[in-house]
């Protein structure tokens, strides 16, 4: 090694730049927080719903949210049964409910409970953290 690379070893040290220690310690912390991930339930819902009438139909696409690597893993290993209790409850809603801001708020609570009760169900804890609506048409 050349005295002008030894100079130049040391004044990056010094200056912290070779070893940033506050980087690795920071990548640390970022690796044990919380991991926020979403998970889309693919391909969009397209059911019919209403009991009386003519057909009305939804078309919404569902992301879910978990704060884990482990949580996401779990979730994604269970879409088919998420995905089947979904259809089934939108299914059964009516327009009073499809229709207005506060309808969809209510439905997207519902929505919540039921893939959080699937998951306590099949899992033991809930893994997801809230439910989001990307996307809701209806059709009356």
């Amino acid at each position: 090694m050349t005295w002008r690379a030894v100079w130049l070893w040391c004044g990056l040290s010094i200056a912290g730049l070779t070893s940033p220690v506050w980087a690795e310690d920071a990548a640390e912390g970022e690796a044990s927080g919380p991991q926020t991930r979403y998970i889309y339930m693919e391909p969009a819902f397209v059911v019919n719903y209403g009991s009386t009438g003519r057909m009305k139909y939804l078309r919404t696409e569902v992301a879910l949210k978990v704060s884990s690597a482990e949580a996401a893993g779990k979730v994604s290993e269970h879409k088919p049964y998420l995905r089947n209790n979904l259809v089934m409850m939108f299914s059964a809603q009516e327009s009073e409910i499809m229709n207005s801001s506060q309808g969809r708020e209510q439905l997207r609570k519902l929505a919540l409970d039921e893939v959080r009760a699937v998951m306590e169900q099949l899992e033991g804890m809930p893994y997801i953290d809230d439910l989001y609506f990307s996307n809701f048409v209806v059709q009356n």
